[in-house]
């Protein structure tokens, strides 16, 4: 395992602790022992449950912690790529041409009462969809979280096969309108969601396009931390959040040049963090790698049915996904524990951070990658 640390040393670690102590949104769990093993590599202690709800002419996914006796005997949640098509296009592929993914949540499985839980919100990427990065989602609901991920409809996969929006909207108001709908879910009487959120204050991941509107919103007063994924800065004169960051990338990434994301956290105001995972392309940090990969992987399926993929999109479709790129299954434990232990010290659930740091190396030997930390 190759990794390279920088720290200023035990006093920079006792602001960072200092800095995340004493939420009130806690939510229940303490911090493991070892601060230096990857404690979050794995899944939480709750299952997960997962609920669509309406929001205009856009819809929001939430996943939620829920009790791991409640889940048994449900069957596990699956989307398809087919349902964000616009009809003229999906009309256009075979009906067998539509390959699930199968998530580790529930479909409306009743919610944890062991809360509330922390609001984060994941922003998809462009040509993509709310549903993008389950792996991730899902695994923050389960260390006790609430993700909510909203439809991007300006960037979204409909509007790059030609079906824009009705009422185009900023990145910033749909991430705001997330977190509004949220808290009226919290508030609804007898709703799914009815006590299970505190939104005082939130964090912001999003990939690719995603991630720079993470960075858009990270400047928001309640944002305690904002991670963007596969996403840097273009240009010398972007004004970066004052909130602590933390920025994930793989060091073959095609769409998103590493040494942008680098740029951007040298940039960041402290503390940032910065993990770069080798082999890894854009994609790596999404679901999209692992569809119908025994088809060829997505732009394939479409090619084969004869539709008109545009290069742009074939490109994107595919960085990350090639022969010799890292495999999604080994690369999404390591941004699935970094992400955790990122949102878990930034709320104050763990007092001095939990894994964050070169030393959890060890705990990934399918993945090699490299962690700063300012």
């Amino acid at each position: 395992m190759r990794t390279r640390f920088r720290a200023i040393g035990s006093l920079l670690a006792l602001v960072l602790g200092l800095w995340a102590c004493g939420d009130g949104s806690t939510p229940p769990g303490s911090a493991p022992v070892d601060p230096d093993r990857a404690a979050y590599r794995e899944s939480g202690p709750w299952a997960v449950g997962v609920t669509t709800v309406a929001w205009g002419e856009r819809e929001i996914e939430f996943w939620y912690p829920v009790a791991p006796s409640d889940a048994a005997g449900r069957v596990r949640d699956a989307y398809y790529i087919r349902d964000w098509l616009p009809d003229v296009i999906d009309a256009l592929l075979p009906a067998d041409a539509n390959p699930p993914f199968v998530t580790n949540a529930y479909r409306n499985a009743p919610a944890s009462t062991e809360g509330p839980f922390p609001l984060v919100v994941f922003a998809h990427g462009a040509a993509s969809f709310r549903m993008q990065s389950t792996f991730l989602t899902t695994h923050l609901a389960s260390w006790g979280f609430v993700v909510v991920s909203p439809d991007y409809l300006e960037r979204g996969l409909g509007n790059a096969l030609g079906q824009a929006p009705n009422e185009p909207l900023e990145d910033t108001v749909v991430t705001r309108g997330a977190v509004d709908v949220a808290k009226a879910e919290n508030t609804r009487s007898g709703g799914l969601l009815e006590g299970v959120i505190t939104a005082a204050r939130i964090a912001i991941t999003g990939h690719s396009a995603g991630g720079t509107s993470s960075i858009r919103f990270g400047h928001e007063p309640d944002v305690v931390t904002y991670l963007p994924l596969a996403a840097g800065i273009f240009g010398d004169d972007v004004l970066l959040p004052e909130h602590p960051s933390m920025w994930l990338t793989g060091d073959i990434d095609a769409v998103v040049e590493v040494d942008r994301v680098v740029a951007a956290f040298e940039q960041a105001p402290s503390p940032a963090r910065l993990v770069r995972v080798a082999n890894a392309g854009h994609l790596a940090q999404s679901d999209l790698c692992a569809i119908g990969r025994d088809g060829g992987g997505i732009v394939q399926i479409a090619l084969d049915a004869g539709l008109p993929v545009p290069p742009n999109l074939q490109r994107l479709g595919t960085d990350g996904c090639q022969p010799g790129a890292l495999a999604p299954e080994a690369g999404w434990p390591v941004f699935n524990h970094f992400v955790t232990a990122q949102l878990r010290w930034a709320f104050g659930i763990d007092s001095e951070p939990v894994g964050l740091s070169a030393a959890v190396g060890a705990d990934f030997p399918d993945a090699d990658f490299t962690y700063e930390e300012r």
